[in-house]
């Protein structure tokens, strides 16, 4: 079955090129929007992708449903890489897609101000603990705001009521919670960790392993417990209007290569194709 799921991708991305007249290249970069946590390893493998074959990829970045609303508001992008399956999907749905594959998962971590005592025995009294500001990103607008309140509801399931007063405590992650600009290059979450206006946080282990470690080594980081474990899946959406040429980015991003990119930049392989 994998070997099969594999043969289908790779036909798949074929079939696109296959639209093209022959040795047709977008003389423009092709457009890639994608999810703000793909940000490094997408760049990655963009910029690999073009070094390999001379053609430009352009990438824009950003939470996965508003990246998502920009596509249905006409915005022009040939492939989407989202943080969810359901945003690729909807577009699918809408006929804005012709195609939608899941490609790598991740999974959740939560991060704590430096002295918390955070370690993954204890992750759920932390982010219950009334003394810590439990910040969490928006649901809808970004997946990990949804995988957050599944996480929250996995919690409730062991723990009744649990799940409701995460949700009550939960504070909406947002600049204006900060009090005044972002310095150019600083993090948001960082910041909040840094500055006391945020005590815990529910993240992409990428992410926090990554991206936050590598800008404040003091944060303390721990999974979530295996049996809270929720998502996180990734979807690709081929676009309706795509150029010729990004079904090859496809069959890149599809790639063993690619793969072994995004699992170095933090995130986890699907079962072997």
């Amino acid at each position: 079955m994998a070997r099969f799921q594999g043969l289908r991708r790779i036909c798949a991305a074929l079939s696109v090129m296959a639209a093209a007249p022959l040795g047709a290249q977008a003389e423009e970069p092709l457009r890639l929007f994608g999810a703000g946590s793909l940000r490094e390893a997408m760049t990655e493998i963009t910029g690999d992708y073009t070094a390999r074959t001379g053609q430009p990829v352009e990438t824009s970045f950003g939470y996965s449903g508003l990246m998502r609303e920009r596509i249905e508001a006409g915005e022009p992008a040939d492939i989407f890489t989202s943080a969810n399956m359901g945003h690729p999907e909807k577009l699918l749905a809408e006929g804005r897609a012709i195609r939608v594959e899941k490609f790598i998962r991740n999974s959740l971590c939560v991060v704590a101000q430096a002295g918390t005592g955070l370690s993954e025995e204890n992750v759920v009294g932390t982010l219950l603990d009334p003394a810590l500001t439990l910040g969490m990103f928006p649901a809808i607008q970004d997946p990990v705001g949804d995988y957050t309140l599944e996480l929250f509801d996995a919690i409730d399931a062991e723990q009744p009521g649990a799940g409701k007063t995460l949700r009550d405590r939960a504070v909406v992650i947002d600049k204006a919670m900060l009090g005044r600009p972002l310095a150019e290059g600083e993090n948001l979450v960082v910041a909040l960790f840094h500055e006391g206006r945020m005590g815990v946080h529910v993240s992409y282990c990428s992410t926090a392993r990554n991206r936050l470690a590598a800008q404040e080594p003091t944060l303390e980081i721990a999974p979530a417990p295996a049996r809270f474990r929720v998502g996180p899946e990734y979807g690709l959406a081929i676009l309706k209007d795509a150029r010729p040429g990004t079904g090859d980015l496809e069959s890149y991003i599809l790639s063993p290569d690619a793969e072994a990119t995004l699992v170095r930049h933090g995130f986890t392989a699907l079962a072997p194709r």
